[in-house]
């Protein structure tokens, strides 16, 4: 079984039931393939660092699975033509990557931009923008 991970940017008005859709076709298509899916994981909505398709936000969801080698081209087939005829709309883009074995399955889920509390002071300072603050609370 050869480990591979599909990262999704979604528009960031996805819906729960959009989600769940996602999840239960990776579930199902890697079934259909003899593989099985062990993660999938919504990391909610980010800032994106430019715009794609007119959004500044969007959705990532990682997706990690399981496939034989014997069944890949049919399954990235299949995957190619969900993302361009039922998901155009919903996924803004996509990679895939064939992951490690000898590496751990570890990875580091960003900060979501509804998860950051604080005022715009603290934000002011954790991105050294000190000079719009007042001289007395630059200390």
């Amino acid at each position: 079984m050869l480990r591979y991970e599909t990262l999704m940017l979604t528009n960031s008005h996805i819906t729960k039931d959009e989600i769940n859709m996602l999840e239960s076709f990776f579930d199902k298509l890697a079934a259909n393939f003899s593989g099985k899916m062990f993660a999938f994981d919504n990391w909610d909505k980010q800032r994106l660092a430019y715009t794609v398709k007119k959004n500044d936000y969007g959705t990532y969801v990682l997706v990690r699975y399981e496939l034989p080698l014997e069944s890949l081209t049919a399954f990235f087939k299949e995957l190619d033509s969900f993302f361009k005829i039922k998901c155009n709309e919903i996924v803004l883009r996509n990679v895939t990557v064939k992951l490690d074995p000898k590496k751990t399955l570890e990875y580091r889920k960003p900060e979501s931009v509804t998860s950051r509390s604080g005022n715009l002071d603290s934000f002011i300072r954790e991105n050294k923008m000190d000079k719009f603050l007042d001289s007395d609370e630059r200390d």
